[in-house]
Order: C-alpha cells, then sequence, then structure tokens
C-alpha cells in the first residue's frame, strides 16, 4: 500500500520546514515533499539540512523535493538558462542526497525563446524544446545515478504553450532517456484538465513512480479531497495498489492545516474502500 505524504505546499509559501516537520511528526506523517516554492538548496540552512536529516531517520519519514517550477524553463532554447538550470537541479540532487530524499519531481514546462510568445509557439519550435528537454534530462541522469536520485517528470496541462502536449509525448521523452532514474511524477488534478485521469495512469504505466494527489472541479484543481467532483471510485483500485508514496498538493489559505487533515482522513476513508 502507498505511504500518504503531504507536501510543503499546502502549508504556503512563507513554511518554514522546521514547521512543516513538527506538523508531520505531530500528525504521524510518513511522507513531506518539499514544494516547488523555492530553490532549497539556496534557502535551508545547514542546521535545517541536519534537523531534516535527522527527523526523518528518528521518525521513519520519507522525503521528496519538487523542484522550483517559477521562472524555470529546463526546454528553453537559450543554452546559458539551460545550462543554469541544469545547475540548480543538480544542486537540488546533492540536498535530496544529504536528506535522504530519494525523488526530486521536475516541470517540463513552457516554451522558452526570447522571440516568441510561449502560446503563440509554432509546432517546430515546439519539438526543438522536446530535444532541448532531452538532452538536459541525459545532462543531468549522471548526478541521478551519483545520488541514487529519481528524477520524476511531472505532466502537465496539454494548453498552448506548454512543450509536452500528450502523455505519450511524455512517455517517449522518459523512454529515450533510457535510465532507470528518470520517471514519471503522475498530477491528478492537471491530468484531470487535460487527458483525463484513466488514460494518465495507463499511459505512464511502468514508468509512474509518484504520485501527487489533490481534487477538482474541471476548472480548478489543488482542491481539499473530497471538495470537487472527481470521481474517486473510479481510481481507487489503482490508487491502492499503488507501491510508494502519495504525496497530497491540496490549497485552502484560509484554513491550511485543516485542509491537510481532512485530505488525509479522506484519502485513508477512500483507500479502506469506504466511499467519500
Amino acid at each position: 500500500m502507498a505511504t500518504i505524504g503531504m507536501s510543503t505546499l499546502s502549508l504556503g509559501p512563507d513554511c518554514e520546514i522546521e514547521g512543516a516537520i513538527d506538523f508531520a511528526i505531530e500528525h504521524g506523517f510518513k511522507a513531506l515533499e518539499l514544494s516547488s516554492y523555492h530553490l532549497w538548496p539556496a534557502r535551508l540552512r545547514v542546521q535545517d539540512v541536519r534537523s531534516l536529516r535527522v527527523h526523518g531517520a528518528t521518525h521513519g519519514i520519507e522525503y521528496s523535493i519538487h523542484f522550483i517550477h517559477r521562472g524555470v524553463a529546463p526546454c528553453s532554447h537559450d543554452t546559458g538558462k539551460r545550462a543554469k538550470h541544469l545547475d540548480e537541479l543538480i544542486a537540488t540532487m546533492h540536498l535530496a542526497h544529504e536528506i535522504g530524499a530519494r525523488v526530486v519531481v521536475l516541470h517540463p514546462g513552457l516554451v522558452d525563446h526570447p522571440d516568441v510568445v510561449p502560446e503563440e509557439s509554432a509546432e517546430p519550435l515546439r519539438q526543438e524544446a522536446i530535444a532541448h528537454f532531452g538532452e538536459f534530462l541525459r545532462s543531468a541522469t549522471p548526478v541521478a545515478e551519483e545520488t541514487g536520485t529519481v528524477i520524476c517528470v511531472e505532466n502537465l496541462f496539454h494548453k498552448p504553450g506548454y512543450v509536452i502536449q500528450t502523455y505519450q509525448e511524455l512517455v517517449d521523452t522518459v523512454k529515450r532517456i533510457d535510465s532507470p532514474l528518470v520517471k514519471i511524477t503522475l498530477d491528478t488534478g492537471h491530468a484531470r484538465l487535460s487527458g483525463g485521469l484513466v488514460d494518465a495512469y495507463q499511459a505512464f504505466g511502468p514508468f509512474l513512480r509518484h504520485i501527487h494527489i489533490h481534487d477538482s472541479d474541471a476548472v480548478r484543481d489543488h482542491l481539499e479531497i473530497g471538495v470537487g467532483n472527481e470521481d474517486w471510485l473510479e481510481h481507487v483500485s489503482a490508487l491502492r495498489e499503488y507501491p510508494f508514496t502519495i504525496t497530497m498538493e491540496v490549497v485552502n489559505d484560509a484554513d491550511p492545516e485543516g485542509c491537510v487533515l481532512r485530505s488525509s482522513q479522506a484519502l485513508h476513508t477512500l483507500l479502506a474502500g469506504d466511499v467519500l
């Protein structure tokens, strides 16, 4: 059965790591993901890293890190920008090794060309961006092998401007790298608003290594589980059989902690075989 975890995303961008650890320990979470709000190697102090390592070992907490996504373009046509982001990803993988995290989540992002608005990028430009992303992943793979870190590429939206437009394109990108340390993160809300969650499970298959879960109302995602209208019963058998970590990315600015706890209860209820 999967380990149910939470993301610091749920506690807001100003969440301090000690507070997140204390919350996870108090409420019995066995997995904690550092969100994409920050470039964590630049944010954490030496004592923060030590605290993560110690608490992870003593309380059996599995860590993952979501690589920063704002302003980051691993598919960029700008070689200097790609090199900068690669250095940041490498630093994140080394941090993952320090704290015992096994997964670093990566967004492919948008087409990034200095002369083109992403939403207006032509198909040849998008195909070039996919090739750049492959180069980016190949360059990061030796460090993944060195640190024992799995790079998990997350499915985003199939909308104009995004580099990856289908589930098959994501699978093909990962397959071309041909490394056991390059896999896929399934984001349930992104899937609901793109190609569908059932098709995502089927497409990602053996490449699936990590799940982000949150509810959706078909317009918004990152909702508290049980608040949206996702048909969880359609997917519950796959969730029950999933062997790794399912990380909740639920957001309620008015009641962040309550949102996490209610979502956790709803998810455990669902996996236990009851109806939400």
